[in-house]
């Protein structure tokens, strides 16, 4: 595949090419899921995109769509987020960017789709005033906190979960 025949284009409203990929992305991360937590309902893509649109539209967010000959092959999903009087007693003043979601098809992994979506969304949140960008990872999920990183991206919080299903009382 040439760099060169994907295209970058701003989402309009194919809402079924986003759920495919939700779904794709979650059917994955199920796989790699330790604890066995996670699962997707029948429901789940159409409730998730749903949602995603409503966040994009109230947070001046952006979706955009990778194409190689005219098939969505990845997107990207990002927002601005408030800054709030109660984020100032803590934290510089700022106005942050969030990426809530980034799929390319396992079909074309290892690319570069990736990074031109990355690109395209970093430059639309760049022309927004952003000073700083925010992404969440699942921590089984290697590959994509080594793109991040290789991205200069840092971890910054760690989420830890303790499981109480299997744990033995003592």
């Amino acid at each position: 595949m040439k760099m060169e025949s994907v295209k970058i284009v701003e989402y309009k409203n194919n809402k079924q090419v986003l759920v495919k990929f939700i779904e794709e992305l979650q059917d994955f991360l199920i796989q790699i899921d330790p604890l066995k937590r996670l699962r997707r309902l029948p429901e789940y893509g159409e409730i998730y995109i749903d949602n995603l649109l409503k966040k994009v539209k109230q947070h001046q967010g952006i979706i955009y769509i990778a194409e190689y000959e005219n098939i969505p092959v990845g997107m990207i999903a990002g927002i601005i987020e408030d800054f709030t009087k109660n984020d100032e007693i803590e934290c510089i003043p700022s106005k942050p960017a969030r990426i809530l979601e980034l799929i390319v098809s396992e079909k074309y992994r290892g690319q570069n789709i990736g990074s031109l979506l990355m690109q395209s969304i970093e430059g639309y949140f760049k022309k927004q005033g952003c000073d700083i960008v925010r992404v969440e990872v699942f921590e089984p999920n290697k590959k994509t906190h080594n793109f991040y990183q290789k991205l200069n991206y840092q971890d910054r919080a760690i989420d830890m979960v303790k499981n109480f299903r299997n744990s033995v009382s003592g």
